[in-house]
């Protein structure tokens, strides 16, 4: 499955012109809402130098936009302005996602939900973990 996830990204990038880095960015900015450049580098796991080409390529191309904070004028945030766009391209496989359980019971989709989001967390903390391994290694 992960094979293929990244497969689907990779056509998503080509069609688009963005890419694994771009794609990272708008799904955190797409589930969190906006971010800081630096919550946005914590989250994807990028570098600050990466991020800032990131938000720059996305900024030009019209994905994001930086709006300043309203409470320090130092500070601004990210915020998606395109899901639009990445929505239209997604919505082919997500009507055939969402027809696979059409005749589920609720109790089924809520555990396939519960089981999704668990693994989820698993794999973000193990992620977190061999971060904070390599850091401590350095």
């Amino acid at each position: 499955m992960n094979s293929e996830l990244a497969a689907s990204n990779r056509a998503i990038a080509a069609r688009t012109g963005l890419n694994d880095s771009d794609l990272a960015v708008l799904d955190v900015l797409h589930r969190d809402g906006p971010q800081t450049p630096t919550s946005l580098a914590r989250r994807t796991r990028m570098g600050t130098t990466t991020m800032a080409s990131v938000l720059r390529r996305l900024t030009r191309d019209g994905w994001v936009e930086r709006r300043l904070s309203q409470t320090d004028l130092r500070s601004f945030t990210i915020h998606a302005t395109s899901a639009d766009r990445l929505a239209k391209i997604f919505l082919p496989a997500n009507q055939k996602l969402t027809a696979l359980v059409e005749g589920w019971s609720e109790s089924q989709v809520d555990q396939l939900i519960e089981f999704l989001e668990d693994a989820t967390k698993v794999i973000h903390e193990s992620a977190e973990q061999l971060s904070t391994k390599d850091r401590s290694d350095s």
